[in-house]
């Protein structure tokens, strides 16, 4: 706040503060960066379908919110596809529950507006830090695929009869300390930018500026193409809020070198485990050596 805003408030009085209240909270566009399309114009839901109950622009930002707990997870859904790419966009939640994320590469199911397949999972802050920001796999037997500030690659297990096998999650380091990125996170009113990055199967992620994940995805089952979409969780009351979504289709391997914040150390034992809390609700079990 400035001088002169200081000013302002004390000849002014609260009920003019009140007023420019909204205004403050507006969300301002941003310019659409050189060779990115914009997935949102700041107004409305063009291009966008979902539940109308759930999703709206409010504050010109796309805001998925509920008023009592909904009992089942539905989705935002952007109208085309999209395989290769970049994706920019900014969140900022102004409930301190909730769970969302942006989905990628995903299928459409039967239901309310419901997708499968990857997210980048967008939370409020008081999740368990290993959750916050990690690469999901909406239903299925993937899930918690790389967790947050790992370095992995999900491969899966030959199956030994009917099925498709057992996930596994291969660490191969940090490529940040978990609590570096989660100093970074702004509460509300502020804005935390992601850049999401997918070219074959490779992955990654970060959050205001910092790498979140980065992910091989060698599991046969994984896809490399799909929809995007916005998630609102099933459970409490929630409020989050999206906007400047930009996205650049890639043609070529994008360069990576020294683009995000990544200070690398040594994963911790075991690298190597079973994704079986997937299933099961079990924690991962370290393969057999």
């Amino acid at each position: 706040m400035t001088i002169r805003h200081k000013a302002f408030w004390t000849i002014a009085g609260s009920a003019i503060a009140i007023a420019l209240a909204p205004a403050a909270l507006h969300a301002q566009a941003a310019p659409v960066p050189e060779g990115f399309t914009a997935l949102f114009d700041g107004k409305t839901l063009n291009g966008w379908h979902g539940n109308t109950k759930v999703w709206r622009v409010e504050d010109g930002a796309i805001t998925g919110g509920t008023e009592s707990p909904i009992d089942a997870n539905t989705f935002l859904i952007y109208e085309r596809p999209y395989g290769d790419f970049e994706v920019r966009f900014k969140y900022r939640w102004q409930t301190p529950e909730g769970n969302s994320g942006f989905q990628f590469r995903s299928g459409q199911m039967e239901g309310d507006y419901v997708l499968t397949g990857l997210q980048a999972n967008v939370t409020p802050i008081d999740v368990p830090p290993d959750r916050y920001g990690m690469l999901y796999n909406e239903t299925g037997d993937r899930q918690e695929m790389v967790m947050l500030g790992q370095r992995a690659e999900i491969t899966r297990r030959s199956a030994n009869g009917m099925g498709t096998g057992r996930v596994v999650r291969t660490v191969k380091e940090m490529v940040n300390d978990r609590a570096a990125i989660l100093k970074t996170i702004k509460p509300y009113p502020e804005w935390n930018e992601v850049v999401l990055i997918a070219y074959g199967n490779h992955m990654v992620s970060a959050i205001n500026g910092m790498l979140a994940f980065d992910a091989l995805d060698n599991d046969p089952v994984g896809k490399r193409d799909g929809l995007f979409g916005l998630q609102a969780h099933k459970g409490p009351v929630m409020k989050v809020q999206f906007k400047d979504i930009v996205v650049k289709p890639l043609t070529a391997a994008p360069d990576l070198e020294g683009r995000f914040k990544s200070t690398v150390s040594p994963a911790p034992e075991p690298r190597q485990t079973y994704k079986d809390s997937t299933r099961a609700a079990m924690p991962d079990v370290a393969l057999p050596q």
